[in-house]
């Protein structure tokens, strides 16, 4: 619980330093909240969890937020989406080093040790563009059920950053196509 408490206090750090566009009064929810409360339904994995977290607080006094997330209230869906829509993915960055320090204190990582050092990472998010009739010699491609081939390409595939545990980031060095 203790390495737990220790990423989602760093989660709660970077969330601190999301944009906040409200003025006045209307800050019925910290930023910090707001980027937690978000963080929950992923940590769940429930598309209703804040509704049911709600029912929870209301029949028992206390929900799974405030315990695991340290939040006093509940921000609607809505709301989250709101204000995070502007937020940058880099603010998230620095938590990445977090988690990375927790799982090889706790040995999460001997299991994707790889020779040299490495570790793999296993990443989701890489495709951002599909076609069956677009495509250029730096895209792969796929062959469909139907029989027809679909061009893909995706920056990530090629110029992708690949955490070296042994001495920090390399990048790749893929050519950009005319599709992306």
């Amino acid at each position: 619980m203790e390495r737990l408490q220790t990423v989602l206090g760093a989660l709660r750090r970077c969330c601190e330093r999301f944009p906040d566009k409200r003025r006045g009064i209307n800050t019925t929810y910290p930023i910090a909240d707001i980027g937690m409360a978000a963080f929950s339904i992923f940590f769940m994995q429930s598309p209703s969890f804040l509704a049911y977290q709600r029912q929870l607080h209301d029949g028992h006094g206390r929900s799974n937020c405030e315990t695991l997330f340290g939040l006093s209230k509940i921000p609607s869906d809505n709301h989250i989406r709101d204000m995070l829509d502007p937020a940058d993915p880099a603010l998230l960055h620095p938590v990445f080093a977090t988690v990375l320090a927790a799982l090889e204190q706790g040995g999460g990582l001997a299991a994707f040790s790889r020779p040299g050092g490495h570790v793999l990472i296993a990443l989701d998010g890489t495709e951002y563009f599909c076609s069956d009739t677009i495509h250029c010699a730096q895209c792969s491609t796929r062959l469909r059920s139907s029989g027809k081939v679909q061009s893909l390409s995706g920056d990530f595939m090629r110029d992708c950053t690949v955490f070296v545990a042994s001495g920090g980031w390399r990048r790749g060095g893929g050519r950009r196509g005319r599709c992306g």
